[in-house]
């Protein structure tokens, strides 16, 4: 790695724009998620009409039931557990929910949720945020997850567990869109 790439990389936390809410799910990304948990009907955690996937949703909201709902809320610990009950709320009243959210599984906030979640999707690879703001080398500090909620009955106390690559993601992504595939 140059020495450009480590310092960009070591500077990312004191990027001036953290505080900013406009980070993007990248296609390959999105793509990926309704490939593997159906197609998305509202996308939550958006700017309607500047970076919304789907139907814009609010946190504040009426979810409606049976939906499938799909949120990349603020990275901070109060934002994702707001976000967390909602969604636990919906799955309860025959929804999903699925949320990319920051790998923050040691802190004491995400061991409270963890085993209520019915999947949780570590993502091999930083990814890279499509923002304004985001900082060189990709607006990601840390790892990121991909969680469900609700969707089918589970049949024991923890959730199911996986690995994706996203350099995976991205090559089939590329291959979809190359050939005119849409999945």
């Amino acid at each position: 790695m140059s020495d450009k790439k480590i310092i960009s990389f070591l500077n990312r936390s004191s990027n001036p724009h953290n505080d900013k809410v406009d980070f993007r799910t990248p296609p390959y990304l999105f793509h990926w998620i309704e490939k593997n948990f159906g197609v998305i009907d509202y996308d939550a955690a958006c700017i309607d009409g500047l970076n919304n996937l789907a139907t814009a949703l609010r946190l504040e909201d009426e979810w409606p039931k049976g939906s499938i709902v799909y949120s990349n809320p603020p990275f901070d610990s109060d934002s994702i557990e707001k976000w967390f009950v909602k969604g636990e709320y919906h799955a309860a009243n025959g929804g999903i929910h699925i949320m990319c959210i920051p790998n923050k599984i040691t802190q004491v906030f995400f061991s409270k949720m963890i085993t209520r979640f019915d999947e949780i999707v570590f993502l091999g690879g930083r990814v890279n945020f499509i923002s304004p703001y985001a900082a060189k080398g990709g607006a990601s500090m840390s790892g990121t997850l991909i969680t469900r909620q609700g969707g089918f009955t589970k049949h024991h106390d923890t959730p199911i567990i996986r690995g994706v690559l996203l350099s995976d993601m991205k090559k089939e992504y590329k291959m979809n869109t190359q050939h005119g595939v849409n999945q």
